[in-house]
C-alpha cells in the first residue's frame, strides 16, 4: 500500500508513517531476520536431523559422510515501476514483461527456508548460476563455512553453467534431465530425482 492510503487509513501525516514503516523495519532488520533466516540461524546437524526427507537421504544420502541437501532456486518479487532509469532497465524482465527483482532462495528438501540471498536486478546479467557463483564467491552470510564438501545442492536447469564452479567448491549439484529427442519417458533413476525435486 502506498503511503498516502496508509496515511488515510490510519489518520497519520505521511511523516508519521514512515518513521513507523523505518522503525519496524530496523527492528525486524535486528531482532527478527537473524534468528529466523540466514545460514547462522540453524545448525548444520539440525537440517540433517529435522529438516531433510527421508526419500531424499535414500536418493542422494550417505551414511558414511552424512552429507546436508539443500534445494537452491531464484524466484520473483514484482515491484512498481521505478522513476530511477537506470534501476528501471536493470529491474525490467524481458521474460516475464514487468518489473522485479530476483532473491535466491535456498531450502531444504523439507521445504525449511534456510537463506533467501538478495534481491538481485531482473536483467540479463543476473540468471540463477550467475547469482550463485557470486554469492559463493562473496562468501555471503559465511555459506562457504556452511556448506560443505560433499554437500548436495539439488538445482535446475538455470544453473547449468555453475556446475563446474560448484564441483571446484566441491558441492555436488543434482540437475534434472529434460527427454532427449525420440526418448518417450525418463529412466527411473531420473524419475526419481523429478519427483524430488517436485516434493522440495
Amino acid at each position: 500500500m502506498s503511503y498516502p492510503m496508509l496515511s488515510t487509513l490510519f489518520n497519520i501525516g505521511k511523516t508519521g508513517i514512515r518513521r513507523a514503516i523505518a522503525t519496524a523495519r530496523k527492528e525486524l532488520s535486528i531482532n527478527f531476520t537473524p534468528k529466523y533466516l540466514g545460514f547462522q540461524h540453524i545448525f548444520r546437524q539440525d537440517i540433517k536431523d529435522n529438516h531433510t526427507r527421508p526419500l531424499a537421504k535414500e536418493l542422494f544420502g550417505n551414511e558414511i559422510e552424512n552429507p546436508v541437501i539443500l534445494v537452491a532456486d531464484g524466484t520473483y518479487i514484482y515491484i512498481q515501476k521505478s522513476n530511477n532509469f537506470k534501476f528501471q532497465r536493470r529491474s525490467y524482465s524481458l521474460h516475464k514483461n514487468r518489473p522485479l527483482v530476483k532473491p535466491m532462495i535456498i531450502v531444504s528438501t523439507t521445504g525449511y527456508i534456510v537463506s533467501v540471498l538478495g534481491p538481485y536486478h531482473a536483467d540479463y546479467k543476473n540468471n540463477d548460476a550467475n547469482i550463485i557463483k557470486h554469492n559463493f564467491k562473496l562468501n555471503m552470510e559465511q555459506m562457504t563455512d556452511w556448506i560443505t564438501e560433499g554437500d548436495i545442492l539439488i538445482v535446475d536447469r538455470g544453473f547449468r553453467d555453475a556446475v563446474d564452479f560448484l564441483e571446484e567448491m566441491g558441492v555436488h549439484s543434482k540437475m534434472h534431465s529434460f527427454l532427449k529427442k525420440g526418448q518417450k519417458q525418463h529412466t527411473v533413476k531420473r524419475y526419481k530425482l523429478l519427483l524430488v525435486i517436485k516434493l522440495s
